[in-house]
């Protein structure tokens, strides 16, 4: 039986959200996460080499993978890559390992784990197959916290039209048609 690769590339952004529903998805078609950190070193850097909160990043991403598919008992075989071209690099990396297909995250403005270039550049290039996944992004409030934050906004005399009555007798409640 063939092993089944699936590829997630990483240049920017650790997402634990991403990272988590990459892993989901690999265990429901037990498949090996191949996590793929890419550290851009465009050519004018080349004598340089990459900038270190690159090299960080890059480091983060792999070992939050790491430690997450031990959790879940997914199966991961990691590799860091310093390129000049990232969308070259994951097209080598996904034909040379026989990746059945690569994961690519979306938010509402943005990529995710990856540029939204890089993800259309990737689009347009790629015979691999494409898992495109949209996660919610955080405003940095849940609907529920806004809720709360909007009734407690409005009066006293707002809120307590909308609270139900205190002392309300049977009588005066009012049922809609065909609930009594």
């Amino acid at each position: 039986m063939k092993r089944i690769n699936l590829l997630l590339p990483f240049t920017h952004g650790v997402d634990m959200r991403a990272i988590e529903q990459a892993l989901l998805l690999a265990n429901g078609r037990q498949a090996t996460l191949v996590p793929l950190a890419l550290i851009h070193v465009p050519e004018e850097r080349r004598a340089k080499g990459a900038r270190l909160e690159h090299v960080q990043q890059s480091k983060d991403f792999l070992e939050a993978v790491k430690h997450k598919a031990a959790r879940y008992a997914v199966p991961i075989e990691r590799f860091e890559v310093f390129t000049g071209d990232v969308v070259q690099s994951i097209n080598t990396i996904a034909s040379d390992l026989e990746c059945e297909g690569i994961l690519l995250f979306v938010g509402r403005k943005d990529g995710i784990l990856l540029q939204a270039s890089e993800i259309k550049h990737l689009m347009e290039t790629t015979t691999c197959r494409l898992y495109i996944l949209r996660l919610q992004t955080d405003d940095g409030e849940s609907v529920a916290q806004k809720l709360v934050k909007g009734f407690l906004s409005l009066s006293r005399k707002q809120r307590a039209r909308l609270a139900p009555a205190q002392e309300s007798s049977e009588e005066e409640v009012t049922f809609p048609m065909g609930t009594r």
